[in-house]
């Protein structure tokens, strides 16, 4: 069964053990701590719990067991995550019986039925074929990428997809979820939402598919060019890169990913055998995608339009790029073409351009001076466009490089351009730290409770949480006066506290509370602890008030005299339950003996 293996891997692995591979962590405390994977930055804000067997991280505020980080870090679903770590841990997975299938395994299965549809329509329609043959795309090629076309207007319907998947028994509400249709005004039939396209598969890093890019096959000014899938519960633009199934052992084995923009140039690429393209959509790189490639190799070369947009996409990825310590490369592209363009003329011409492409500052600075043939507004714009992007790289050695470059370009000093650096490293940090603080303040502001019941009840719920936590976070020597006092309040032993949460439903509190506590002077932190203490014993005692008053409302006389008498002890027990710092043996500041 799933959960005796989760068992056993969990058993057998610990959190240190399956994240140390991606993150390098050092000691904080009980806790280890390192840069976020996640996302680029350098102040670490990365969290490991060995005791809890946790991770958290501050930077993008997610946090989870081992199976959820190797989730994120590989871009697979739970089973695919189970799979890796008990192939890690020499666990055994046992097949369970089937069952009825989720809705997410409906989601896969409709679109691979309309993958198969559109793969079948395109041996029905000549213009698709011919088109794809105009582009120099070989039906090895086709296969590979399982290209079909989407059919409809002005040679077929506006329903030709869904009416054939609610033959084979699904429903128009999953073709909506999937994607796949779009719905109409009230009281009309939803309508396919691809139509009369040549359709590129979007596949995840399993390989499964989970959209579509489709390109218009008949020439229509009216409509979009490119028309791609929404966002749904399988398909996320923000960690998906088109190619990435593919060429995750071609980046491996060249140690360079090949960066391009569109479906044509991927699979053209793959085609003339750069097994290692994958395609980005100008701004639409993240942090997310860079850390996907980086897990592969540290080197990449972009080969993206010479347009606008496509210098806009370059700079976004030196960006993410360079933070990470990657070495970024760019292929000087021709106007107007595009690497589908030139492979298709000739594949040859490609391998060379890509073998001279230039580092990307390089690059920067080249355009820079094509755009700015005064030599003054020229130095003046390297020092506000290049000089951050040299301020992210993390070698210093490698910055130093191009420090000299730079001022040789500029016909200045190096000192004086690494003086400017500095200034652009200095900002950047006080921007991460500015964030980080920021972010820290919000996930530790106070929650005042509100005389609203549902208020009272979360605050409650939080209060809990946090003993719950703090039992195991504070120094020995204070847990016991906290743990008796806690078990005058709640009615519940150190141990039940313990077990009232969940790691999932404790989340990230345990690093947060770390945090204070090595940070704060621990006199602070435990006058905290005696005000929170006061707040969930009144907040008890509210509810049980409540209780009571109900009765004197509604009860007859017995009830209601019980009622009195159960509030006047009530109140008695509240007044001794209040506690200040000498319940951890601090009067008038001072420590007793």
């Amino acid at each position: 069964m799933a959960g005796d293996a989760v068992r056993q891997i969990k058993e057998r692995l610990s959190v240190v053990d399956v994240i140390a591979p991606y993150v390098e962590l050092h000691p904080a405390g009980k806790n280890m701590k390192g840069k976020s994977p996640f996302t680029t930055e350098k102040t670490p804000s990365f969290y490991v719990s060995p005791d809890r067997g946790m991770y958290y991280c501050f930077s993008t505020s997610q946090g989870g067991d081992i199976f959820t980080f190797v989730q994120e870090m590989e871009g697979v679903d739970f089973k695919g995550a189970l799979k890796i770590l008990a192939e890690k841990a020499g666990v055994e997975l046992v097949r369970e019986d089937p069952q009825k299938r989720t809705e997410r395994e409906r989601q896969y299965d409709v679109l691979e039925h309309a993958t198969k549809f559109f793969e079948e329509y395109r041996h029905k329609k000549p213009e698709a074929q011919q088109y794809l043959e105009d582009r120099g795309v070989t039906p090895q090629t086709i296969a590979k990428w399982r290209i079909g076309y989407a059919p409809g207007p002005p040679d077929h319907g506006w329903r030709e997809l869904k009416n054939a998947l609610e033959a084979e028994k699904f429903t128009t509400q999953e073709l909506l979820k999937a994607g796949l249709a779009k719905g109409a005004d009230a009281g009309k039939e939803a309508y396919d939402l691809f139509r009369d396209r040549i359709m590129f598969p979007i596949f995840d890093n399993a390989g499964h598919v989970v959209a579509y890019s489709g390109r218009i096959l008949t020439k229509d000014s009216e409509a979009p060019k490119y028309v791609n899938s929404p966002e749904t519960e399988l398909f996320n633009k923000s960690e998906i890169l088109y190619g990435y199934d593919k060429a995750k052992q071609g980046i491996r084995t060249m140690d360079f990913c090949l960066c391009v923009e569109g479906q044509f140039d991927v699979v053209m690429a793959h085609q003339a055998g750069y097994g290692n393209t994958i395609a980005i959509s100008g701004t639409a790189l993240t942090a997310h995608h860079v850390m996907l490639l980086q897990r592969l190799s540290n080197r990449a070369v972009l080969a993206l339009d010479a347009d606008r947009a496509g210098i806009a996409a370059v700079k976004k990825a030196a960006e993410l790029m360079l933070s990470r310590g990657m070495d970024v490369k760019v292929v000087r592209m021709p106007d107007g073409e595009d690497p589908a363009d030139i492979i298709q003329k000739d594949a040859a011409e490609f391998k060379k351009m890509v073998g001279h492409a230039t580092h990307v500052i390089e690059y920067l600075l080249d355009v820079l001076q094509d755009q700015n043939k005064d030599e003054r507004a020229f130095k003046l714009k390297a020092r506000e466009e290049i000089l951050p992007y040299v301020a992210r790289i993390p070698n210093r050695i490698d910055q130093e490089h191009f420090e000299g470059l730079i001022a040789q370009r500029l016909g200045t000093t190096k000192d004086a351009i690494h003086a400017e650096t500095q200034r652009f490293i200095e900002k950047i940090q006080e921007e991460e730290q500015r964030a980080a603080r920021t972010a820290v303040s919000q996930e530790q502001a106070p929650v005042k409770p509100e005389p609203n019941t549902k208020e009272s009840m979360q605050r409650k719920e939080a209060l809990l949480k946090r003993f719950a936590v703090l039992i195991d976070e504070l120094p020995k020597e204070h847990v016991p006066p906290l743990a008796e006092h806690l078990q005058k309040v709640t009615g519940k032993s150190a141990q039940d506290m313990r077990e009232l949460y969940s790691a999932e439903e404790i989340g990230n509190l345990p690093f947060r509370l770390a945090e204070d506590i090595e940070r704060l002077p621990i006199k602070q932190v435990l006058s905290d602890i005696a005000a929170e203490l006061n707040e969930l014993a009144g907040l008890l005692g509210k509810e049980k008030r409540a209780e009571y008053d109900q009765k004197l409302r509604t009860g007859d006389d017995k009830a209601q005299m019980e009622a009195i008498v159960a509030i006047d002890k009530l109140q008695k027990e509240q007044k001794e339950l209040e506690v200040d710092l000498m319940l951890f043996g601090y009067e008038e500041g001072r420590k007793l003996d």
